[in-house]
């Protein structure tokens, strides 16, 4: 059966692109064991319930599990689950994210700061911080050929820092920087915060929304882990990517046209997750094909956009 004895987790799979990416991946992979989180435990009867009609007997590897990124002992106590059960992961796919719309000022956002600030840092927490606990609770039992997927977002672009302005091009050197570590990042997600509290992110040269610098943090996470797993467990093989799902969001202003359909970017996230996974997804693609630390856009292209080169310099991943 295909994926028998494979791990999967997906994330914030309660709605929406992370609900569709556990529901293709279980249809693909009717052997393997599925956890999908929700931070809401009393939705999981009803979760399963859907998934059951949706696609019958393939539901029957799968079962939700209630994990919040904001709760360290939530967070240990769903890993702990997994690694007692398979003591493996082979799919991690993190979608798990918070999204509150920005201020239309900064004038609005400093007469409601203690409101912006909480806001911003659920968000933090939850996009960047939540993701990296749950990533680096996994890597321990890691299996060989196994593949992290991080959902990143459009609005995570360097382009969204003004180079005109020296805060900000200082901002956007840093997150450029080829030799940027966990530590060196972590830095720069702590200043922003600071810089919330304090009122003064503006003149610090960080943008209005939060969502857009959490992504870009989980964007730059992504390459330096690759990197780092690449040197500390190169026997693995282990892929690293984050991924721009290109679905309509009901909070954001999206043009329709600028979008795809949920279940699109569901199919091309779960092709990439199973990339050369024998008797599961596509094994045509030469393994030095196979994308590492990439920011991709839903095609699977590659984005490498900055603030000094607004064109989406695309290279195919593929």
């Amino acid at each position: 059966m295909a994926g028998a004895g494979l791990v999967v987790v997906v994330t914030g799979a309660s709605r929406g692109i992370g609900y569709s990416i556990g529901r293709e991946l279980a249809v693909r992979m009717p052997g393997a064991s599925l956890y999908l989180t929700t931070r809401e435990a009393q939705n999981i009867q009803a979760l399963e319930a859907t998934l059951r009609r949706d696609i019958g007997v393939s539901s029957g590897n799968v079962k939700f599990r209630m994990m919040d990124l904001k709760d360290k002992r939530s967070i240990a106590k769903f890993v702990d689950v997994v690694k007692r059960k398979h003591n493996r992961l082979d799919i991690l796919v993190n979608n798990a994210a918070v999204y509150h719309k920005p201020p239309s000022s900064v004038h609005q956002a400093c007469e409601t700061l203690p409101l912006y600030s909480k806001e911003v840092e659920e968000i933090i927490k939850t996009n960047y911080l939540g993701l990296r606990a749950v990533t680096e609770s996994f890597i321990p039992c890691l299996a060989q050929n196994s593949r992290i997927i991080n959902i990143s977002s459009h609005l995570a672009q360097l382009a969204m820092f003004s180079t005109s302005d020296v805060a900000s091009a200082k901002l956007v050197d840093s997150f450029s920087n080829p030799n940027l570590s966990i530590a060196m990042l972590d830095s720069l997600v702590k200043s922003y915060l600071a810089s919330i509290k304090s009122g003064n992110w503006s003149s610090a040269g960080w943008p209005d929304c939060a969502y857009s610098v959490s992504k870009l943090a989980v964007n730059s996470y992504t390459r330096i882990l690759q990197a780092q797993l690449t040197n500390s467990h190169p026997k693995l093989f282990v892929s690293v990517n984050a991924v721009c799902p290109g679905t309509h969001h009901s909070k954001m202003r999206q043009a329709r046209e600028d979008t795809i359909s949920t279940q699109d970017s569901a199919d091309m996230i779960s092709y990439l997750a199973t990339m050369r996974l024998e008797g599961v997804g596509d094994c045509s693609v030469p393994q030095t094909a196979v994308p590492k630390g990439e920011v991709l856009w839903h095609d699977l292209s590659c984005t490498r956009s900055s603030a000094r080169d607004s064109d989406q310099g695309v290279q195919s991943a593929q």
